[in-house]
């Protein structure tokens, strides 16, 4: 009787052997490819293709090998059913393409894309066939050309055997550069390019419209302690961290860098700040929550209170609102001071500098004040 058992019980674990063995056969799924690929590592001279299992994931780059997926093109995205082999765990291990679902040519105008190379590893090769180095080769396989003083950015960091992050579009195949992002030594690629980094910064005693499509104050700022480092525009807020109007900060920051491109920032600790009552520049514009025309001898910004009847500026800022239109915003540079470092700062206009519609402002103001911090510039 006891073997009886035995014997049934080896039989039904046998069988529940066999039936997981089953789920783990080849299956076929539904993928969906990415508009460009990506080095498949730092060391690599492939690339790789960027995929997601559904919709509402975000592409990641896969290593699994891609069997029948060379006909793909660059710039376009696509929906395809693979056979997806897998391991005993039940893990994807590899993709072979079975069709093609749909394909979305995408814009290469709001679709570029930055491709990092480690150029020590020999996957960006010079392919001219002077000393120009205007066209370059990627993997073996593709080919773009440059600039000269892009061509010269590219030349000089494949000698140095840097790290280099290069601005893309691609249509119908091809690859477009639009700009060398970055490039840095492998020791200074995360503060320079990529990467997160604790920073000391100074935050000026005032801000200013970011110059972006929708009116927003921006930060400006320069890094503690270098009294040769310019001030510049900071388009991101700094989360945790309030400044007030007529004092200038001294604060820690982490910061994460993405091509080049300070994507945010988190304030860490404050060390010391001071009353700056000097006079500046900054921009405002029209426009939806923009500037409106004065109420009771203030203009109002941003939720930023301004007194602008101390120096009689209410009106000439009041008719430089009147010529916006329904199709142009008007931008203006304006001259102001803070009279005190309260909490509620009093912050007086002094002057109205220039102003200009949204397509001149530019040429007309901006270019003609280095004082100014605008994103647009």
């Amino acid at each position: 009787m006891k073997n009886y058992l035995l014997l049934t019980l080896v039989c039904l674990l046998a069988a529940c052997d066999l039936e997981l063995g089953s789920s783990f056969d080849p299956t076929t799924r539904t993928l969906y490819i990415d508009h460009y690929r990506e080095a498949c590592s730092e060391s690599s001279t492939d690339l790789c293709f960027r995929i997601r299992l559904s919709e509402e994931d975000a592409f990641t780059l896969t290593t699994l090998p891609m069997t029948g997926f060379d006909s793909l093109e660059w710039g376009s995205r696509y929906q395809v059913q693979v056979e997806a082999d897998r391991s005993d765990s039940g893990k994807d291990v590899a993709y072979s393409l079975e069709s093609i679902d749909s394909t979305e040519v995408m814009d290469p105008a709001t679709n570029d894309f930055v491709l990092t190379f480690n150029t020590v590893s020999g996957i960006l090769v010079n392919n001219s066939s002077d000393d120009s180095a205007s066209s370059w080769i990627i993997a073996a396989e593709k080919i773009f050309s440059c600039e000269a003083a892009d061509c010269a950015n590219i030349l000089s960091a494949t000698t140095d055997s840097q790290k280099i992050q290069l601005n893309f579009s691609a249509s119908n195949n091809e690859l477009t550069l639009k700009e060398v992002t970055c490039y840095a030594s492998e020791n200074d690629f995360a503060t320079e390019c990529e990467g997160v980094n604790n920073v000391a910064w100074d935050i000026a005693h005032y801000r200013t419209d970011c110059g972006l499509y929708k009116p927003s104050w921006c930060y400006i700022y320069k890094e503690t302690g270098d009294s040769a480092t310019s001030w510049n525009l900071l388009d991101i807020g700094i989360a945790d961290f309030t400044a007030f109007w007529g004092q200038e900060y001294d604060i820690d920051v982490k910061t994460t860098k993405k091509a080049g491109t300070i994507s945010s920032a988190i304030f860490l600790e404050q060390n010391a700040s001071k009353v700056i009552t000097s006079s500046f520049k900054f921009v405002m514009q029209t426009g939806v929550g923009g500037l409106v025309k004065s109420n009771n001898d203030v203009i109002s910004y941003l939720d930023v209170e301004f007194d602008c009847s101390t120096n009689n500026q209410c009106s000439d800022i009041d008719d430089a609102i009147d010529e916006a239109t329904d199709n142009e915003d008007r931008i203006l540079i304006v001259e102001a001071s803070v009279a005190t470092s309260a909490e509620i700062p009093v912050i007086i206009i002094g002057d109205l500098v220039c102003h200009a519609g949204s397509a001149k402002f530019k040429a007309d103001c901006a270019e003609d004040h280095d004082d100014v911090y605008w994103v647009g510039k």
